[in-house]
């Protein structure tokens, strides 16, 4: 039940509105001046102020001052007897949600009072996604260890607390690009406004436009209303371009034209809409050589790229793997209701060892798909892709060419000399797997055991103890 203060020297006018908020289902509380209203808000929980713009002790516009400073969120509807318009403008300034006429009818006050209920509940509900998305998307949640990924964090942290209206992200699909943009959002005072996303390449070329920009009804065929573009929707905010090097030149001129002028035009519209956005661009393309391309203006390049963030892939960071399997398991393991798995040591290296070509996106989808299919609480090597078990018994590749074993035999390399010390690099390879277990190398070597002996001894491999 929501509680309503009524504030009003007037005796009756008090008792009137209480009997008509009582039976309209509200809880009431009353206050015949400025300095009982300020401390009814101090010490009770009160979601409305019905606020009389005359006060014996006060004018109702200082109460009205000293209740945003103490009660930042809650709703005052300032009510008088005059009409006093310059009063009634500096009270909406001052934060009033609306102004009321005396004599108040109790059908009007219902009415006004339900619309502004309705309005704290969504600035309320607005206030909680906020709060989510600010934890969801905190530094806290860039899971890794590396010094790569560390740089990338301080780079994220310091463009996150500027001034800076343009910001480039640079890396390979997957690796994380998406999570700094709203990292970068919801981590700088422009948290509170929209973050707005699109990605440039799932849009065709013909839409983007209409898309990013907007339309005036009749501007073409099928413009049947204005609509609003995603500059527009994202004023104050930040408009966040995924996979910029996909815009065509023609719709690069005209963002260039945005960045440089912080307006912009609908389409068939005549009117300069003025902005205060901040645009993060990312690509995995290299823009650099999309410039020699021609396929990408030199101008939007230098005006996008102030602040530069490249996210390394994931091949380069290997320390960075383990953290994000057990961040992911983590993260699964509550979403789909399923116990917490430790990492098999055998598991923890194929792991390390695959080179992740589709970065945390694929090993995202990978701890995923292992948490939905299978039990238990310990993740093996079995459960995982092919691809990564490949990744991780692959033999080491032939010996380099300057290497010791490529002796030169007049122009040549010595052929049978290069096979034979990668036939005995690759045995004892598989031994040192296998702890010496000859057995167990003869099975991952596709030998008899009998068979594995003869190499052995062949490639001078057995101690004296063993011939």
């Amino acid at each position: 039940m929501h509680t309503i203060l009524v504030t009003d020297d007037n005796e009756l006018i008090r008792e009137t509105l209480q009997e008509a908020l009582v039976n309209a289902g509200y809880r009431v509380q009353l206050a015949k001046n400025g300095e009982e209203c300020l401390e009814a808000v101090r010490h009770g929980d009160i979601d409305l102020i019905l606020l009389d713009m005359r006060l014996p002790d006060m004018n109702g516009l200082d109460v009205l001052r000293s209740l945003r400073e103490s009660h930042p969120d809650g709703i005052v509807l300032m009510m008088t007897a005059y009409g006093d318009v310059e009063s009634t403008k500096k009270a909406l300034e001052l934060g009033a949600f609306d102004f009321i006429r005396k004599p108040v009818t109790p059908k009007a006050l219902s009415s006004i009072i339900k619309m502004a209920m309705e309005i704290r509940s969504l600035r309320q509900e607005i206030q909680h996604i906020i709060y989510k998305n600010k934890e969801r998307y905190g530094y806290h949640n860039i899971v890794g260890r590396s010094v790569a990924l560390q740089k990338v964090l301080e780079m994220t942290t310091r463009a996150a607390n500027s001034d800076a209206t343009t910001i480039l992200i640079e890396g390979a699909s997957g690796s994380g690009k998406s999570l700094i943009a709203k990292c970068l959002h919801y981590n700088s005072l422009r948290a509170y406004q929209p973050f707005v996303e699109i990605n440039c390449a799932s849009i065709p070329p013909t839409l983007l436009e209409s898309e990013l920009f907007g339309h005036e009804a009749g501007a073409f065929t099928d413009a049947k209303k204005l609509k609003k573009g995603l500059v527009e929707l994202a004023q104050g905010g930040t408009l966040f371009l995924d996979e910029i090097g996909e815009m065509q030149p023609a719709l690069q001129a005209k963002m260039l034209q945005v960045i440089e002028e912080k307006c912009f035009r609908r389409i068939g519209g005549t009117q300069n809409i003025v902005i205060d956005i901040r645009i993060v661009a990312a690509t995995n393309k290299n823009l650099k050589k999309a410039l020699d391309d021609g396929t990408f203006r030199q101008d939007l390049y230098y005006r996008l790229n102030v602040i530069n963030i490249f996210m390394p892939p994931l091949a380069e960071r290997k320390e960075d793997i383990l953290p994000l399997v057990e961040h992911f398991i983590g993260l699964y393991s509550r979403e789909f209701h399923k116990p917490l798995k430790r990492i098999d040591g055998d598991a923890r290296d194929a792991l390390e060892r695959y080179d992740w070509p589709g970065n945390v996106r694929e090993l995202s989808n990978t701890v995923e798909r292992i948490m939905i299919l299978e039990d238990g609480d310990l993740l093996l090597p079995e459960h995982l892709p092919a691809a990564v078990i490949k990744g991780k018994d692959k033999p080491a590749g032939p010996p380099s060419l300057d290497a010791p074993g490529a002796e030169r035999t007049g122009s040549d390399f010595n052929l049978k000399k290069m096979t034979k010390d990668f036939q005995a690099k690759i045995i004892t390879t598989v031994l040192e797997k296998t702890h010496g277990n000859r057995t167990e190398a003869a099975k991952i070597l596709g030998l008899s055991r009998v068979g594995l002996y003869h190499q052995m001894k062949r490639l001078g491999l057995l101690k004296k103890e063993d011939c």
